[in-house]
């Protein structure tokens, strides 16, 4: 299968065109992915092997791009408790790649945004500008399965949680666990999903939110035709041999186009097939010449010129339903503002009126739109 994440050279910064592309996003969101989408993703027997400090997690099995990633953080021997997160995401990348590599894993992290990035830019989990933070932690063994059965997936969350507590989030009911180890909530597909709405269900301009999953991806058959790849890209609930798999369609739509000018979101996915499962307009692969460019860039001072590269499967399918997709947006918006004077219930029925507008207004359009997810969705059920 031809991947739709290629190995492209880095080039300077572009300047976009604001009315035509991925800039009508509103929210940041970064997302590292443990590998691209046609790869698969480690799962380690003894993450030991990557050296973590013994106090960083319960020790024992874990995923290769979680333990990569707190490898390049928890390496001081002065302080194995206190992660050292003073560092560009190319950095960041660079040395996951070659936690990797030195472990004999062939997957290669990726990195995706939903803006052009310069790979220069400071990591955070949360940016010092923040104020909330919420956070959602998914980890799925599959306890209990004839096949497929995980072993790290668990203390991959307990690792993450115990990382993003060091970098400013609380637990709480601004935190949610979900894990099928019979005493945590169940991963199902119906509560992922009520889950991934819950995570943006009350953004607002400076929240730091975080996502992190830890468990199988897949792929289904596009049948939308938006996929460079012809393959969909999945999350696979714990019941996803009765519900059907989580596809990245409806991830982008669910997480990523709600959030508001001034909302973050950092995500961590460690699971097959991840490259693209949140459909972020730009990304950028850790290959070796990538790596030999950073080093080079870091050099001679030029890292600020290196940015990510325009996602063409985003492209593709922004520029289908662009219209139809602008014009809901602008209508929503401009309900959910008439509706203020009714309080949240008003909010929420003007919203929803300015949809029902355009759907009746542009109805070929978005009767097209309306196929294409459905058939997205249909896609999900095939196992």
């Amino acid at each position: 299968t031809t991947a739709k994440s290629k190995n492209r050279k880095m080039s300077a910064p572009t300047q976009l065109n604001m009315s035509d592309g991925p800039s009508k996003l509103k929210g940041k969101v970064l997302m590292i992915s443990g590998c691209k989408d046609e790869q698969t993703s480690g799962d380690v027997g003894n993450v030991g092997a990557f050296g973590l400090p013994a106090d960083v997690g319960p020790g024992g099995a874990g995923g290769a791009c979680t333990n990569a990633m707190m490898a390049t953080f928890y390496k001081n021997d002065d302080t194995p408790d206190i992660p050292e997160c003073d560092m560009t995401w190319a950095q960041l990348l660079v040395e996951m790649r070659t936690s990797l590599e030195e472990k004999k894993f062939s997957q290669v992290p990726q990195l995706s945004a939903s803006y052009q990035m310069h790979l220069s830019t400071k990591f955070h989990v949360k940016p010092p500008q923040a104020q909330r933070t919420k956070a959602l932690l998914i980890g799925i063994n599959y306890v209990g399965h004839n096949v497929g059965v995980l072993s790290g997936c668990h203390n991959d969350v307990r690792v993450m949680k115990q990382f993003i507590k060091s970098q400013g989030f609380t637990e709480g009911d601004r935190m949610k666990i979900m894990m099928d180890d019979g005493s945590s909530e169940m991963p199902t597909r119906a509560n992922i999903e009520a889950a991934m709405k819950w995570l943006v269900s009350d953004v607002r301009s400076g929240d730091a939110l975080f996502i992190h999953y830890s468990g199988h991806g897949s792929q289904v058959k596009d049948v939308s035709g938006d996929e460079k790849s012809g393959f969909d890209q999945t999350m696979v609930p714990v019941d996803y041999q009765k519900t059907g798999q989580i596809v990245d369609d409806w991830i982008f739509e669910t997480l990523v186009q709600p959030l508001p000018e001034g909302a973050n979101m950092f995500c961590v996915m460690d699971c097959c097939h991840s490259g693209s499962i949140m459909d972020l307009p730009f990304e950028i692969v850790v290959t070796p010449e990538l790596a030999a460019q950073v080093a080079t860039a870091e050099a001679n001072g030029s890292l600020d010129q290196m940015v990510l590269e325009e996602n063409p499967s985003f492209l593709a399918k922004y520029k289908k339903h662009k219209g139809v997709m602008m014009k809901i947006a602008g209508a929503a918006a401009a309900g959910a503002m008439v509706g203020t004077v009714g309080g949240p219930v008003g909010m929420c029925m003007g919203c929803l009126a300015g949809i029902t507008a355009v759907a009746c207004c542009y109805k070929d359009e978005a009767k097209e739109l309306g196929k294409d997810v459905h058939r997205d969705v249909q896609a999900s059920r095939v196992v």
